[in-house]
């Protein structure tokens, strides 16, 4: 009786002769080769046979050949694979598996931080720049805009001056740049971030390498703190004043500043303003406009003066305040004798109409003394001349910042000269105004009753006071 172990092994002997049978009827059998024919001998002069052409190989031939062979290729294994079928599918597993594998591999030695962790990170570990002004410029507050990520490198290790990161299976360096924006700067910092891979995250390790920052101003300078620092303007513009000159510096010293213009240009990064300098004192005034270039260095973010020129009249005083009308009080008289106290009562009026270039002009009106020396001091005498309205042309003799000088020579006069001396401010009193009318009355005298030619002369001292 035939049993289960029976039937299996004859299963398996069947199986094996049926394969030894495909196998023996896969390889064709071996034919005996033919015989030799041995060929007569060619003769050369002998003409040759024409070539038929339907006896050469065509390209159809050649291709049906490749497909049949292609074909009984593909055909021994898929029959292989019919019969091993358990073999061929572990075997596929297996090289899907390796190439599954491989992927990971690969993809794993080539990964790399994403975007959104670098920009976190450079957020985070790159501070903002603070910005001051300085001399001419605004201060401002910065705030982040935005990274742009410009690189990323993968490495086997951490960087030298980075210590390695504990469990670490994989090293980047990323190249950021981040914008900040201000109300009158931006800035671009520049930095190399490094990252460790740790349990397939990427975090970021060391500080940040390789730190720049530069900088764009959005608008010109700070006028307020121009306006501040318009004496270290002054004494720039200044540089070739004399030794006996006044700098710039000092004579507007105390003067009122403003800006009357400006030009800002973005793309060049310069700023043009002109600047108005006014000392106003009480008998004259200084003007000077400034003429400033700056530029602002990206490197810095500093705003400087490439160059600045005063107007060519910035020491010459304006003599505007003088234009008027002044009332003079009589004060006191030198003469070489008795006095002629007639301008006390007679007093003094100054109009002056025109000042400028270092003379003023206008009329005035007094008295004036042609006559001898009275018997003791009078009110008046015989020969006192009153004028009135008498052109004057008086030139500036003197100047500082505290006294002004004019003298004039009024017109002649039958019986003597009369001029004019003016001044504006003194040491003692920048407020002070004067005038001193002084009379030349020449006549014939007697020395022991000898005829002698003298001069006689007064001087009477005003103080004016400007009424209109």
């Amino acid at each position: 009786m035939d049993t289960p172990e029976t039937n299996r092994a004859t299963d398996e002997s069947l199986d094996e002769d049926a394969t030894i049978a495909d196998r023996t009827a896969e390889i064709p059998e071996e034919r005996d080769p033919q015989p030799t024919a041995r060929r007569e001998p060619v003769d050369q002069t002998a003409p040759r046979p024409a070539t038929d052409s339907s006896d050469a190989p065509r390209l159809s031939d050649v291709t049906g050949t490749f497909s049949d062979y292609v074909r009984g290729r593909v055909e021994i294994i898929s029959s292989f694979a019919r019969r091993h079928r358990l073999a061929t599918a572990l075997l596929v597993v297996l090289m899907a598996a390796a190439v599954i594998a491989l992927a990971l591999a690969f993809a794993r030695a080539s990964s790399v931080p994403s975007h959104d962790v670098i920009e976190a990170s450079a957020y985070e570990r790159l501070p903002v720049p603070e910005y001051a002004g300085g001399t001419f410029g605004h201060d401002d507050i910065l705030v982040a805009r935005s990274v742009d990520v410009r690189g990323i490198t993968r490495s086997g290790s951490a960087r030298a001056d980075t210590n390695a990161q504990f469990g670490a299976s994989g090293y980047a360096s990323a190249e950021v740049v981040v914008s900040y924006s201000g109300s009158s700067v931006e800035a671009a910092q520049g930095a190399i971030l490094e990252f460790s891979l740790v349990n397939e995250n990427w975090v970021g390790i060391g500080s940040p390498s390789d730190v720049q920052v530069a900088w764009t101003a959005t608008t010109g300078v700070d006028q307020q703190k121009v306006v501040r620092n318009a004496h270290l303007l002054l004494a720039r513009a200044d540089v070739e004043h004399s030794d006996d000159e006044q700098g710039l510096a000092e004579l507007y010293d105390g003067a009122q500043v403003e800006v009357t213009a400006e030009s800002f240009d973005l793309k060049s990064q310069t700023d043009s303003l002109t600047i108005r300098c006014s000392k106003q004192g009480t008998f004259g005034s200084y003007v000077c406009d400034l003429t400033v270039e700056f530029a602002f260095r990206s490197a810095t973010g500093q705003w400087e003066v490439t160059s600045v020129k005063a107007s060519e009249d910035a020491r010459v005083m304006s003599l505007e305040p003088l234009l008027g009308t002044w009332e003079g009080t009589f004060q006191s008289q030198e003469t070489e004798g008795d006095k002629c106290l007639a301008g006390r009562d007679a007093g003094l009026t100054l109009v002056i109409q025109e000042a400028g270039n270092g003379k003023i002009a206008g009329t005035v009106s007094g008295v004036a003394h042609y006559h001898e020396h009275p018997n003791g001091d009078a009110a008046s005498c015989d020969g006192d001349l009153a004028f009135k309205d008498v052109p004057f042309d008086a030139k500036l003799v003197s100047e500082d910042q505290s006294a002004l000088c004019f003298e004039a020579e009024l017109p002649e006069d039958v019986d003597g000269t009369t001029s004019l001396t003016l001044r504006f401010g003194s040491e003692a009193d920048a407020d002070e105004a004067t005038a001193e009318v002084k009379t030349a009355y020449p006549h014939t005298g007697s020395f022991l009753f000898f005829p002698v030619d003298e001069t006689l002369g007064y001087t009477d001292l005003f103080s004016l006071r400007k009424t209109e």
